[in-house]
This record gives structure tokens, C-alpha cells and sequence, in this order.
């Protein structure tokens, strides 16, 4: 017990620090949002130069592994849909908000802190393995399904574009595509190049968790309680445990790959959801509530998921 608590313990602090400054207005709204740029543009980035640059990576492509954690997210994304259309009779496009929250955590500002605190570097290698098709394959997906929906092919088009676009400029990927190039080529980080990138490594968890508490202040319950609930059952539970019984009973991954790809799993539906359903006008009351229901129930889920963990002698 005290294992997870030495873990989740300064996660959840550091994101009620956050939360309470941004609150009582002693951090603005465009500081918050400067120090969340600082970590996805800058410190991410780093770190995964110098974790991908050193660490020794498997030999073959990793296909078990993405199997072993997609498909699941697949079959969530599904069910999230079914249930919006089955249950709670919505449009289409409401439907695929309902698939996207239940199937896409908040990877960064949650679960980059809790892989850090609770797998060390070890565990970055799996997560960013997962990480780097994480946006392409749910944002591709998610954009084809609303601008269906919307029935505006011009529009798709220009927009698939700019999502490709940010693909290739997005700063995490060339993080980790730089680092995979350094160690494929042999050539390892200069000493002061590798020592200022430890530092950078550093100030991850504080300032993501710091920035997430402060943007928890613009999510609330507001309205369609119900359909957020099953969101969040399918979010919270039911994805992480598709995602370790396929990892660890049909694939036998290495342990250190099975829990770090059910973490993932059983990470928050992240505010990108929101984001989503407020550029498209569909399902933002049910977004917004699926993002702070999520997020607050995690602080007991992934509780008891690392408190599973220990026990069964894996930490």
C-alpha cells in the first residue's frame, strides 16, 4: 500500500495544487495554458529523445503489443457508439463523441506522471511505442466519422490535411522519431546534451500534472449524467481489463509491456474529446461532463489498478 501511495499520492496533489491555484485566480488561464505548451511542446519531446536515443528496443516490430492494446480500444470506441445509439437514441455524430470518450484517455498529462513515478524509464519505452500511432489512428478515425456526419467533403478533405500536417510537425513524434534515429544510427547524446535533457525529464510530472488540475477548472457536470456514466464505466474499467487479459493472457507480453499498455488503458477520457465535440457543435454537455467525471474517478481507479499491481508483487 504505501508503494501506491509513494505513486499516486504526489499525482493527485500536485493536480489539486493546480486545480486550487487556478481556482482562487492565483494562476491565470493563459499561464495554465503556457505551462501545458511547455510540456507538450518542449519537455515531452526531450525526454523521449533521450529515453529512445539509450534504451536498448526490441528487435521486430511491436505488433503484439499495438494488438494487444487497440483492439480493445477498438471494441470500447464500438460500444461506446452502440450505446449512445441503442440506449440514449442520439444523432450520428453524438454517437461518435460517445465511442471517442470511452476510448481515448488523456495519455500526456495523466498517464506520462504515473509511468514515470511508477515504471521509471523502462516503461516510457512500451507507453511512447503505443503513444506514437495513439493520435493518428483516433483522430483520423474520429475526424472521418464526424465530417461523415456533417457530409461536407471539401471541408474533410482540407481538414485531413491539416491533421496530417500536424502529424508531421507534431513535437512529440519528432521527439520520438528523433530518438529512434540516434540509437538506429548508434550515436549516443553528448554529455551536457544528455545531462540538460535529464534536467528537462525532470519538470514533466510537475508541470503536467500542475497545468491538468488548473484545466480541470473549466469541466463540470453539465448535463447528461447518465450516458457520462457508461462513458466512464467503459473508459475507466472495462478498457483496462480487455487491454491486460489480450496483453498478458493471450500474448504473454513482458510484464513491464502489459502494464504499461493497461495503464494506458485506464487512463481519463482527455479533454481532446471535448475539443472535438465543441469544433463539430455535438454532444459538448455530454463531453465536458465524460471528461470531469472521468478524471475524478480516476483518482480511485488508478488507485486501485497500481494498488493491483503491488500486490500481485509486479511493482
Amino acid at each position: 500500500m504505501n508503494a501506491v501511495i509513494d505513486i499516486a499520492g504526489p499525482v493527485f496533489l500536485l493536480a489539486a495544487l493546480g486545480y486550487l491555484a487556478a481556482r482562487l485566480g492565483w494562476v491565470s488561464d493563459r499561464a495554465a495554458e503556457g505551462l501545458a505548451r511547455f510540456v507538450f511542446d518542449w519537455a515531452v519531446p526531450v525526454l523521449l529523445l533521450r529515453v529512445f536515443a539509450s534504451t536498448e528496443l526490441p528487435a521486430g516490430f511491436p505488433w503484439r503489443l499495438l494488438v494487444a492494446f487497440y483492439g480493445p480500444a477498438a471494441t470500447v470506441y464500438l460500444l461506446g457508439v452502440f450505446v449512445a445509439r441503442r440506449w440514449f437514441r442520439v444523432g450520428f455524430m453524438e454517437q461518435v463523441i460517445s465511442g471517442f470518450g470511452a476510448a481515448f484517455g488523456n495519455s500526456i498529462l495523466v498517464g506520462l506522471p504515473l509511468v514515470l513515478l511508477a515504471f521509471g524509464d523502462s516503461g516510457t519505452v512500451p507507453y511512447f511505442m503505443l503513444l506514437s500511432v495513439h493520435a493518428l489512428s483516433y483522430f483520423s478515425v474520429t475526424t472521418v466519422l464526424l465530417e461523415t456526419g456533417r457530409r461536407g467533403s471539401g471541408r474533410s478533405r482540407r481538414l485531413s490535411a491539416d491533421i496530417l500536417r500536424g502529424l508531421v510537425t507534431n513535437p512529440i513524434l519528432i521527439g520520438l522519431a528523433s530518438g529512434l534515429l540516434l540509437n538506429w544510427l548508434q550515436v549516443p547524446l553528448p554529455g551536457p546534451v544528455d545531462r540538460a535533457a535529464w534536467h528537462m525529464q525532470q519538470a514533466v510530472a510537475a508541470c503536467s500534472l500542475f497545468s491538468l488540475g488548473a484545466s480541470l477548472t473549466h469541466y463540470r457536470i453539465a448535463g447528461e449524467l447518465r450516458h457520462a456514466v457508461v462513458i466512464v464505466a467503459l473508459k475507466n474499467m472495462l478498457m483496462p481489463a480487455l487491454v491486460w487479459l489480450l496483453s498478458d493472457a493471450v500474448f504473454a507480453l513482458p510484464l513491464m509491456w502489459s502494464m504499461a499498455a493497461t495503464l494506458l488503458a485506464a487512463l481519463p477520457t482527455g479533454v481532446n474529446v471535448y475539443i472535438f465535440a465543441q469544433r463539430y457543435h455535438a454532444a459538448a454537455a455530454l463531453a465536458t461532463t465524460t471528461v470531469f467525471l472521468s478524471t475524478t474517478f480516476s483518482m480511485f481507479s488508478l488507485s486501485v489498478l497500481l494498488f493491483w499491481f503491488q500486490s500481485a508483487g509486479f511493482l
